[in-house]
């Protein structure tokens, strides 16, 4: 029986979260499109629980209710500058859609009471469990899931090495969902099956082929081991220092080494880090020349099409040279969250951006069990790594993937805030 302060309709969103939880990696690995849609069900689903339940405003952070709506009204508005303004106008729409969402996801994640954490504590155990068992079956015996998934489509399976790359983006989330996974089997199993787990966890993603998973796992490992030692400080500072990483963004790329000049120090470092530099800089100079508004909402992709394809010679070109290339100098968007907001929204969508990190970190520092505190600032910075080496930052997927991170942290956290 539900306690006294638990509804029926309360019970039912640590079902509904719990669900999701359980189902988000194994779409994440073979359906990544498919997380848009898990995202927005499951929106959907609290919304129409809470309001059958009574309650007449599901939004309860009035901060983060007037961020996203200067986000959304900037977004929409730059249509009237955009270099597409209908494809602008149209994205902009979904995004405050998405933006929405998310904040009803991650406000009915932080009310859920003791039942309900529970409930969604067994989907979130069991989603890692499973997802992390199919990551380890599909690298170890060259993905025969995804292969029995191929061929019952009638679709002839992929060579090996191409089969390991659409477990990247699965992949990617998992490195997210690590740490509060990590959070709830010590909660219900302790310390040492937590560990076990954790340990399994980065062995696998270990063996994933896209190096950026992992050297985000590492940063947000690293992150969590400081934050428990430096306590509500170090976040304190973090949030300032972030504040500052997305204002200078623009700068900071463009005095960077080229790794198109003769003997650059860039040289050493592997190859695609090399290309994302060079399109990071290019970026950078596209921000310069409309720094105050940006491009418009989404037009990362309307600056160069294929048949604007460059030939880049790294280390310059002659004797100096050691690879080259032949891509669009911003190929669909620049690789770099923080410096699309620049490039699309400019400097107001710069300092939005900047001041909903501030927050989240701030907010985060006010919980009062470390270890869980510490588990789930791990767990942001692990996300914004890959946010500012990796995918677009308006990809449907990678949107729900975020906002589904953030709501699943939320619910996993047992310790109160301040």
């Amino acid at each position: 029986m539900p306690s006294t302060t638990e509804r029926p309709s309360h019970l039912a969103m640590g079902h509904i979260l719990g669900l999701s939880a359980l189902l988000v990696l194994p779409i994440a690995i073979f359906v990544p499109k498919g997380i848009a849609v898990l995202f927005g069900l499951t929106a959907l689903s609290l919304l129409i629980v809470d309001l059958a339940g009574g309650r007449k405003d599901p939004f309860r952070n009035e901060r983060g209710m007037r961020l996203a709506a200067a986000f959304a009204i900037l977004a929409v508005t730059s249509a009237m500058w955009s270099m597409t303004p209908g494809a602008t106008l149209q994205k902009a729409f979904i995004f405050s859609l998405v933006l929405f969402a998310g904040l009803i996801l991650v406000s009915t994640a932080r009310r859920l009471g003791e039942l309900e954490k529970r409930t969604f504590d067994i989907g979130l155990i069991a989603g890692g469990i499973i997802g992390s068992t199919v990551i380890g079956v599909e690298i170890t015996f060259e993905s025969p899931i995804y292969t029995f998934l191929l061929q019952s489509r009638g679709r002839s399976p992929e060579t090996p090495i191409v089969m390991l790359r659409t477990i990247n983006q699965g992949a990617a989330v998992a490195a997210i969902f690590l740490l509060p996974w990590t959070m709830a089997l010590k909660r219900h199993l302790g310390p040492v099956w937590a560990s076990i787990g954790f340990l399994f966890c980065i062995i696998v993603l270990a063996f994933c082929q896209a190096d950026t998973q992992k050297a985000a796992l590492v940063i947000g490992v690293a992150a969590a081991c400081i934050a428990f030692i430096g306590g509500r400080f170090f976040l304190k500072i973090s949030s300032l220092l972030l504040v500052v990483g997305v204002l200078a963004a623009p700068w900071v790329v463009s005095a960077l080494p080229d790794p198109l000049q003769p003997n650059s120090p860039a040289a050493e470092l592997p190859n695609s880090s090399q290309h994302r530099l060079v399109i990071w800089q290019t970026t950078a100079d596209h921000i310069f020349e409309r720094p105050f508004a940006g491009s418009g909402f989404d037009t990362a992709r309307a600056f160069y099409g294929r048949d604007q394809r460059v030939l880049n010679f790294f280390g310059g070109k002659g004797p100096n040279n050691k690879w080259v290339n032949l891509f669009e100098p911003i190929p669909l968007h620049p690789h770099n969250g923080v410096l699309q907001v620049w490039l699309e929204l400019g400097a107001l969508g710069a300092i939005l951006l900047a001041v909903g990190l501030f927050f989240i970190v701030h907010r985060l520092a006010t919980v009062e069990n470390n270890f869980e505190r510490s588990m789930v600032f791990g767990s942001f910075v692990t996300g914004l790594a890959i946010f500012s080496v990796s995918y677009g930052a308006w990809q449907g997927w990678w949107m729900g993937a975020i906002w589904l991170m953030m709501a699943f942290a939320a619910a996993a956290l047992e310790g109160k805030s301040k």
